[in-house]
């Protein structure tokens, strides 16, 4: 935690018409800075800064405070990470408190790995800048094709801060060896790949660099695009570290969140280009989900900033498909969703060129549908007067409206459906009825399943705590570094939010994470009922036993997931019973359903990685 000393140096330092104006413009009124308002969209400006008393208003929003809530409203960012901004900013030195506890020494082993990270993928936006506009070949090859093929301006290239990968095998880690980052943590990065013999070479190069940025503006990762048909993938991203995963950043949310606040809504488009070309042309709440298939974690990541969606996408097969995708995804997630339908062949990028910015502003406009219209006009599209289609369209819908919570919203679009399909709402609601029963019986078709797991997780507990304290401080090695037991143990924890079921277990793990000095834990123990097994001597009849010491790293991992496989079963069966409880009333029992098969995927994905067919 940041010392109070700390903070109240951030905020005696911190000039709030200074930071505030980083952000939007202000003018002066007085004693006081007046300015547009960044949460809504108005004309005159009610945005009030009075620097005297340290705090803001804004009249249209209702909202206001300090210096620290403008930033947490505005960036989206924790108190504390708000304080790190304002310190940051202003050249401040944070001191912690409790520096010497264990605890403590692993978050700044922790947060000096981050910092590592953050380090060289700013030295590489750097390095990939210098590239694209000081070299021969960037020039030639990079600058050309931004400028020339993609039709990019100069000032765009900058805003993004697109670079350029050089040929060169080891251009980029050779130059970062010598000032002075270590090999092991540019590999970790995702820029190099090292082989035998201290041998290695760039992942990327002759592309031209796109730096994905997360949300305060830090460099995590880049997507490289070639530009040589030699090379057999168009896009390669970065491998994924621990500040770079994939399915949970978005391309363009930092250069679009404000815009998205101000609006209100946001485009949602699948390639770095099409951010980039309608940024140019003047649509500038647009993300993209970087070249992979949407994620639960990116749609809440759009929801911190609106629940208003327009799904973007190719207008080819591909593009569809992935619309229809995202909708059910959308709706699961309680996010108000629009889709755009356009001409096979067209895309983001060539319809931001095509038009004006009123033209394009225009088109995008007349050519969003909901999501019952949306798959009408595909059906039509695709198969014409096939009744056979039609009632394939119907239940898809159908399935579609089942997914939305709020009661209100579900029958208004049961009567958009009637009306578009033709079709009389009794029978819709009906059928209706008919999935969200089949739903229901799935769920409750084996409770009993569900009963056996509460006991077995006590095991896998006790089992869980005694490795801890037989093999807590033992070394296991992992890709990214050497970690103890305990450590492994403790980050999965964290991660996926887990506590243990028995409070005595918990209460034992609490004493051997965050004490600073060695406890007695044998007051927690039952010695009547704990045992200690033991391997006969095999060996002397010439037989070889494993042991757990002997494969600790995949032991440690499959009691790992084995634990949270079960957590999720007991989180499953607690839905079961809620549902039970609650059939008369349509919202809770729609909730139930949701959270269920929500943990039921993530179930499933578990089995998976134990290698179990469900």
């Amino acid at each position: 935690m940041i010392s109070k000393q700390t903070i109240k140096k951030i905020l005696s330092l911190s000039c709030i018409e200074d930071v505030i104006g980083d952000f939007i413009k202000l003018k002066k009124s007085g004693s006081n800075y007046r300015g547009l308002s960044p949460f809504s969209n108005e004309k005159t400006p009610s945005f009030i800064v009075s620097p005297t008393k340290k705090i803001w208003k804004d009249f249209s929003s209702g909202k206001g405070g300090n210096i620290i809530t403008f930033i947490m409203e505005h960036e989206h960012l924790t108190y504390e990470e708000s304080l790190r901004f304002l310190a940051k900013k202003y050249d401040i030195n944070i001191d912690h408190i409790d520096q010497d506890n264990d605890y403590n020494k692993h978050k700044n082993q922790e947060k000096e790995e981050y910092e590592k990270l953050y380090l060289i993928q700013d030295y590489a936006k750097r390095f990939f800048i210098n590239q694209l506009h000081e070299t021969k070949e960037g020039q030639e090859n990079g600058l050309n094709y931004l400028i020339k093929k993609r039709g990019f301006d100069i000032e765009i290239i900058q805003k993004f801060e697109l670079g350029y990968a050089p040929i060169y095998l080891n251009r980029l880690t050779y130059t970062a060896l010598k000032k002075g980052f270590k090999i092991q943590d540019i590999k970790k990065s995702g820029f190099t790949v090292v082989k035998k013999s201290n041998y290695f070479f760039d992942c990327f190069r002759k592309r031209v660099m796109f730096p994905i940025h997360n949300l305060s503006g830090k460099v995590i990762g880049f997507g490289g695009r070639n530009i040589d048909s030699k090379y057999s993938a168009k896009y390669i991203n970065s491998s994924e570290s621990n500040i770079f995963i994939k399915s949970k950043i978005l391309y363009g949310l930092f250069q679009a969140k404000k815009n998205m606040i101000q609006e209100n809504f946001c485009y949602l488009v699948e390639g770095y280009t099409d951010v980039i070309s309608l940024h140019q042309s003047g649509i500038k709440n647009v993300v993209s989900s970087s070249g992979i298939s949407l994620t639960v974690d990116q749609i809440l990541l759009i929801k911190k900033f609106t629940k208003n969606v327009v799904l973007f996408y190719d207008g080819d097969r591909s593009g569809i498909k992935a619309s229809l995708r995202g909708i059910n995804m959308m709706l699961e997630q309680e996010v108000n969703v629009r889709i755009l339908l356009i001409s096979n062949g067209e895309d983001p990028d060539f319809l931001s060129r095509k038009y004006s910015f009123s033209e394009l502003r225009n088109f995008l406009s007349k050519n969003s549908y909901n999501f019952v219209s949306f798959k009408q006009k595909i059906y039509e599209k695709f198969y014409k007067n096939d009744p056979i289609k039609k009632s394939f369209l119907i239940m898809n819908i159908l399935n579609s409206i089942s997914k939305i919570s709020n009661v209100i919203q579900k029958e208004l679009y049961l009567q958009e459906a009637s009306k578009v399909l033709n079709i009389r709402q009794q029978i819709l609601i009906y059928e209706l009825n008919r999935i969200n029963e089949k739903n229901a019986h799935k769920l409750k078709e084996n409770p009993t399943f569900f009963s056996k797991k509460k006991n077995t997780i006590l095991v896998v507990e006790e089992e869980l705590i005694q490795l801890i304290l037989n093999h807590g401080n033992q070394i296991i090695k992992k890709k990214e570094q050497n970690t103890t037991v305990l450590e492994e143990v403790l980050h999965f924890f964290k991660c996926w939010n887990l506590r243990f079921s028995l409070n005595k277990n918990q209460e034992i793990f609490d004493q051997i994470c965050l004490k600073n000095k060695k406890t007695d834990l044998s007051k927690f123990f039952d010695k009547k009922n704990t045992k200690f097994y033991s391997l006969s001597k095999w060996d002397r009849k010439g037989i070889q036993v494993s042991s757990k010491e002997d494969h600790l790293n995949q032991y440690i991992s499959d009691i790992l997931l084995r634990y949270k496989s079960l957590y999720i079963y007991k989180l499953i069966q607690k839905e079961i019973i809620h549902y039970k409880n609650s059939l008369e009333k349509d919202e809770n029992r729609k909730s139930c359903i949701k959270k269920i098969m929500h943990l039921t995927n993530i179930k499933n994905e578990l089995h998976k990685k134990l290698h179990r067919f469900v």
